[in-house]
């Protein structure tokens, strides 16, 4: 009771204090395992199941072309009937190439299918000026042709048939006439005025033209091919997305069928890439791979509730592989590319077994309407379209050499381009803030010398509980189908919010805590050393890095701690500039954060 007879206010205890720092770190956790990085679902694949897979695509082309040589273009399979609307040469042109592709690995059906896709293409060329372009309906757009002389480079090479040669140079020469001397290049042609239309241009339409001029450089070098493919690869590593007013940059799977060609010109063997292109390829396999964990995440046992049921089209699949698969051909013959290969390659892996799953197979097809148009298709609210075909095909062939590499090496997860320890090491100690946990030291009561041991001996102990989680993170992270990237992003984000959180509040008291050298445990081994930030932080620096990186920065901080410590008091004059000191270390939290999340996300 108080003087005046009312009850005195209940004193907080010890207990409660634990307890409030461990709803705190289910919190964190719950946020960085349930939302930001959920468990992804990715499953091992073979190179035979890739192979099937891409067979029954091409199976539905034969089944679903017309006497013309097009292709069913889109169908609805919930109500048995065609998708209105134009048919689209660019998508005809780019199924040719695929089944091309296909014709060179072997599969039975595509060489033929292929070739009935061409002559239809064949007929509807124009000439200008020593040039051909393949025109429909009135339009000449350059992916059209770019598409059509990759396809006829691919036949070239399967076949060793040369009588196409002539139309890809004049091909050839068209997508020249389209590229400026930036290396930009013009979506479209003409008819009516006879040049190209000037200022408009495609997002990809300009790796299409890039793959198409230097597979040209590769089927007849010394023509000059390859400069004009060099143009525009350097155009869009170094200011396409700025140039033509991109944001975010365009993930652009045809850049990385042209890098992958780029890298094999026999003139650029002491350096596949420039600088420009060797940052693009990274940051191009970034994107790449952040958007392979979105939706191997979407297939977690909770994804579709942290990621939204917007899974990709058949398409959208196809895409992101044929991008992967590029960036890691291109990986193998750049040297600086090196640390790219493996994690692109369990990314591509990734895909393309979540592309599989998502195929219509005989099963699906015994049920509908029309069984010729089901089997093999890939369907997004019942519907399907060429391209959903075409892109998820090719992709799963050019998945295969990555599927037989890994089987060779008998590969599981393979290590992540990590942030740099020093990076990690500064977030645990601006996590720790010895000068704000300074303030939670307590004191009253008790020698300098007794406060300068009960710092050390907490710190020490808070420090071991942070190293003990740190080891325990690639078993836990692997028990949660959880890559390191993804955590990375979540442990960033919880460092952004704890050190804003430390900018805005006071520092922490030294109460309640624990009689006697029991202090050392409540309050500062617990919360004040291994607060809910740094134990998430401490479990994202054990995924990325060995325990030195985690031991040395604990032992910095808490040595830093134990300094600050006994540098005095916390009140008067020199707490106001431990104050200061302790934003100033929150500050620099929130930065390292910033910096985890963007590394995370970009990522592969």
């Amino acid at each position: 009771m108080t003087g005046d007879g009312t009850p005195e206010r209940s004193r907080p205890r010890p207990a409660t204090r634990v307890w409030r720092a461990g709803l705190a770190l289910a919190l964190a956790s719950a946020v960085a395992f349930a939302a930001v990085a959920p468990p992804e679902r990715c499953r091992s694949i073979t190179a035979t199941e890739l192979r099937d897979s891409a067979q029954a695509g091409v199976a539905w082309f034969v089944r679903n072309q017309d006497a013309d040589g097009s292709w069913l273009y889109g169908y609805d399979a919930e109500d048995d009937s065609i998708l209105p609307g134009a048919y689209n040469e660019v998508r005809h042109a780019g199924v040719t190439m695929g089944l091309y592709q296909a014709a060179a690995e072997g599969l039975p059906g595509a060489l033929r299918s292929a070739d009935r896709g061409t002559e239809w293409a064949l007929q509807r060329l124009i000439a200008r000026n020593g040039w051909a372009a393949l025109e429909y309906q009135g339009e000449v757009n350059t992916g059209a042709s770019a598409l059509l002389v990759a396809g006829l480079v691919y036949r070239r090479e399967a076949t060793g048939e040369r009588h196409h040669d002539d139309v890809l140079r004049r091909l050839g020469r068209f997508l020249e006439a389209q590229t400026e001397s930036t290396g930009a290049v013009l979506a479209h042609y003409d008819p009516d005025t006879g040049a190209p239309v000037p200022d408009e241009y495609s997002k990809y339409y300009t790796g299409e033209a890039y793959w198409a001029l230097a597979l040209l450089h590769r089927a007849f070098p010394g023509e000059g091919w390859g400069e004009a493919a060099d143009r525009i690869g350097g155009y869009l590593a170094s200011s396409r997305d700025e140039v033509e007013d991109h944001w975010p940059p365009i993930p652009d799977h045809w850049a990385a069928y042209g890098a992958a060609e780029t890298v094999e010109f026999p003139e650029r063997a002491q350096a596949p890439l420039t600088g420009a292109e060797v940052d693009y390829a990274s940051s191009q396999a970034g994107l790449f791979g952040s958007a392979t964990r979105w939706v191997s995440q979407q297939f977690g046992p909770w994804g579709k509730l942290v990621r939204g049921g917007d899974t990709p089209r058949g398409g959208g699949y196809g895409v992101i592989s044929e991008a992967l698969t590029g960036w890691w051909l291109a990986a193998q013959r750049e040297p600086r590319l090196a640390g790219l290969e493996d994690p692109v390659a369990e990314r591509a892996a990734c895909i393309a077994g979540l592309a599989m799953d998502e195929q219509a197979d005989g099963e699906d097809a015994a049920s509908a309407a029309s069984p010729e148009r089901v089997e093999g298709a890939w369907f997004i609210d019942g519907e399907t379209r060429m391209d959903d075909q075409q892109h998820a095909m090719v992709g799963l062939l050019r998945t295969i050499p990555i599927a037989e590499a890994r089987a060779a090496a008998d590969s599981g997860d393979s290590p992540d381009e990590a942030p740099s320890g020093w990076l990690w090491a500064l977030a645990l100690v601006l996590a720790l803030n010895p000068a704000r946990a300074a303030f939670g030291i307590p004191r009253a009561g008790r020698p300098s010398r007794a406060v300068v041991r009960l710092a050390a001996a907490g710190g020490a102990a808070g420090g071991l509980i942070a190293l003990v989680v740190a080891g325990l993170a690639d078993p836990l992270l692997e028990a949660l189908d959880v890559s390191e990237p993804s955590f990375r992003t979540a442990a960033g984000i919880v460092a952004v919010v704890a050190g804003a959180a430390d900018l805005l509040r006071r520092p922490p008291s030294p109460e309640p805590s624990l009689a006697g050298r029991g202090a050392a445990l409540i309050p500062v081994a617990a919360p004040l050393v291994a607060r809910p930030a740094l134990v998430v932080l401490a479990l994202g620096a054990g995924a990325d890095h060995d325990l030195l990186v985690s031991a040395g920065a604990l032992a910095v901080g808490v040595a830093l701690l134990t300094a600050v410590t006994a540098a005095g008091p916390t009140e008067g004059p020199a707490g106001r500039a431990l104050r200061w000191a302790a934003r100033l270390l929150a500050a620099g939290l929130v930065a390292c954060g910033v910096v985890l999340t963007l590394d995370g996300v970009q990522d592969v």
